[in-house]
């Protein structure tokens, strides 16, 4: 294994990522994986330094893998908002994935880029068919609010959604705002952004989150005291509203 291991790091560093090979062939022998094809080791090599957050095997990775995922999407004609949704959750959960990183799953049975393409493609779609039970008139009957009312409110509501997620975006410190630019807009993964700040991946991690969370209970709270609506009825209108289209929108116009 050490010796496959040693062949998959000498093809890696003249694409140049260098990862060293016995923590690699460690990591393969702790996973239980055995003999793979040579082109499947290398990219095992690649998925396992992009976990330990090697600048040169991430940004390989976003080159190849990253773009191929991309182009998969824009053939689904899903729309770039989401495409832009779905690839920011996918480096998440490949990289810094609380319960870890889901790039360290893959096992080398089948190419890494079908991979990567199948976990993309596959959150695209259950994501565009939720959004299509979100706001298909027979389902929202099934709302406990009528169906006519929350059609209304999706048109009526809509500009004061907006106004109240600028407002808010705009109510973050700065370095939040920074934050949301660069993980959702940008692209940066939480290991560039560790290293950008010199934190740990994983207070990287909590620090997006928090805020995303943030805004979301400032967009929350404004809609609640502007229109003096119910908790649930401000849900309604945020989901009706597509928030996560809404506030890409409002990142890229703020740059």
């Amino acid at each position: 294994m050490i010796a496959a291991a040693r062949a998959a790091c000498l093809a890696l560093a003249e694409l140049g990522v260098t990862v060293a090979p016995e923590p690699f062939a460690a990591d393969l022998a702790r996973r239980g994986i055995g003999e793979v094809a040579a082109p499947r080791m290398v990219e095992l090599a690649l998925a396992w330094a992009c976990t330990q957050g090697d600048e040169a095997a991430i940004a390989y990775f976003e080159r190849i893998y990253v773009s191929q995922a991309r182009n998969a999407l824009a053939k689904l004609r899903l729309g770039r908002t989401l495409a832009d949704d779905v690839v920011g959750w996918m480096r998440f959960e490949l990289m810094v994935r609380p319960e870890g990183p889901l790039l360290a799953t893959y096992t080398g049975r089948g190419e890494l880029g079908s991979w990567v393409r199948a976990i993309a493609v596959h959150e695209a779609v259950k994501r565009e068919r939720r959004a299509r039970r979100e706001v298909t008139p027979e389902l929202l009957e099934e709302l406990p609010m009528p169906a006519a009312e929350l059609f209304a409110m999706r048109g009526a509501y809509g500009a004061e959604l907006t106004a109240a997620l600028s407002n808010s975006f705009a109510a973050l410190p700065l370095d939040e705002r920074n934050l949301l630019r660069q993980f959702f807009l940008d692209g940066l993964t939480i290991d560039m952004l560790g290293k950008l700040y010199k934190v740990h991946r994983a207070t990287a991690a909590r620090r997006v989150a928090a805020a995303r969370v943030r805004l979301v209970d400032l967009v929350r709270a404004t809609l609640r005291r502007d229109l003096a609506l119910s908790e649930d009825a401000v849900d309604q209108v945020i989901t009706l509203s597509n928030l996560n289209e809404s506030l890409g929108q409002l990142l890229r116009a703020t740059r």
